[in-house]
């Protein structure tokens, strides 16, 4: 998210929402969520006066609204609620006509933090490691995706494409896990693989997004591919 935050945000106002309890969105982009900060858990349970008042500007032009480990609480207390997967929806709504693009980077579950993120997307963008387990989760992923169209909480959601990472183009399991993708998701647009480096650790430790830090263009060229990709397309 901060990869492809970073190159929108050069040319657009970008926004991205660290829908995380882990955070790491958010230390990614220096932020750590302090003491009557509003943070994503105050917009997702209105203590928030609007999800407008939740965004910081970071150091590197991204707009974010944070979180921290409030956010797993702030799941708890929306399960009681009615419809509770449309919250994030209408909070974010004022914020459409402000911003080009808003990302939403999500846990590795399909909880209720997740369902909220694909009631409100226009498309997901699936990040999927190139693990044999990794891929055996795209199959619940989707079909959590294709319920969320067919029962009407987001008809329109669309799938973007799938975007391997971690590839280690000389091993055997990285080739079996793009040649998988290749053929049990045809139907997919599958971007360009990430390489796995660990650059992508120190530019998070450093703050910055990986296109300002590293200077390796195989780093760097599958999110400049899906920037243009989306940029396009919108």
């Amino acid at each position: 998210t901060i990869a492809l935050a970073g190159l929108l945000a050069e040319k657009q106002n970008c926004l991205v929402i660290d829908l995380d309890p882990q955070g790491n969105l958010s230390t990614g982009l220096g932020i750590r969520v302090q003491k009557n900060q509003a943070s994503a858990y105050d917009v997702l349970t209105d203590e928030a006066l609007s999800a407008e008042s939740a965004i910081v500007r970071t150091e590197s032009g991204i707009c974010l609204i944070p979180a921290d480990i409030s956010l797993a609480k702030g799941e708890k207390e929306l399960l009681g609620e009615i419809d509770n997967t449309g919250f994030l929806k209408r909070k974010l709504a004022p914020l459409k006509a402000k911003f080009e693009f808003i990302l939403i980077d999500c846990p590795p579950s399909l909880g209720l933090l997740t369902l909220n993120a694909l009631a409100t997307a226009d498309s997901v963008l699936i990040p999927v490691q190139c693990q044999f387990f990794a891929l055996e989760g795209m199959v619940q992923l989707l079909e959590t995706i294709r319920g969320i169209k067919n029962r009407g909480v987001n008809e329109n959601l669309q799938v973007l494409g799938i975007l391997p990472t971690m590839a280690e183009r000389k091993t055997l399991t990285t080739q079996d896990a793009l040649e998988t993708l290749q053929t049990k998701f045809s139907g997919l647009k599958i971007f360009e693989a990430v390489p796995k480096s660990v650059q992508f650790a120190e530019s998070n430790l450093s703050r910055t997004p990986i296109h300002r830090y590293s200077k390796d263009k195989k780093l760097i060229k599958p999110y400049q591919e899906i920037a243009e990709y989306v940029t396009w397309s919108s």
